[in-house]
């Protein structure tokens, strides 16, 4: 069973404290283009949303799949992806296959970087003040997952139902 930093995006205030906890301890500088969880912004109505982006450890990587040089491997202890710096050609090809945008070339190294999770003990979810990134076992994320989308399905059934009769608005 490996583990994975859960995502509660509805908590996040774009504070980007995990940014910078993080490029400080991998790159010792504060310094967000460098941290291995980036923080997205959206714009809807004059309103801005927030979303932590980070590995989402795949069961099955592509970013590990295309490595021509075979430089990713999963850390046994922890499934968190590594990336081996001496293999790494910075060819960035894992950063055009993975989904998420999670692996990406340090354009002051040269080579691809991607979250260890910090060998278990993710800095990210330490210094998050909101408690939007939680350290948790596979399981309780595959566990929440269907709970969203069980609720999804639910509201969605209710707007529907209440949408086919006016009278029950």
């Amino acid at each position: 069973m490996g583990f994975v930093i859960l995502i509660h995006a509805d908590k996040c205030s774009g504070c980007q404290m995990c940014e910078v906890g993080c490029s400080l301890k991998h790159m010792k500088e504060c310094n967000p283009e460098r941290s291995r969880i980036r923080m997205i912004k959206m714009e809807k109505n004059g309103q801005y949303d927030f979303i932590p982006s980070t590995c989402m450890q795949c069961e099955t990587a592509m970013c590990e799949l295309v490595c021509p040089v075979k430089a990713i491997s999963r850390n046994t202890q922890t499934g968190a992806r590594m990336i081996d710096e001496t293999k790494c050609i910075g060819c960035s090809s894992c950063s055009y296959a993975c989904p998420f945008g999670a692996c990406f070339v340090d354009r002051k190294i040269g080579k691809s970087i991607v979250c260890t999770q910090c060998d278990g003990d993710p800095t990210c979810v330490k210094v998050c003040p909101s408690g939007a990134l939680e350290y948790v076992s596979s399981d309780q994320v595959n566990i929440a997952l269907k709970r969203a989308a069980a609720k999804r399905v639910v509201d969605a059934a209710g707007l529907a139902a209440m949408t086919n009769n006016p009278a029950s608005c």
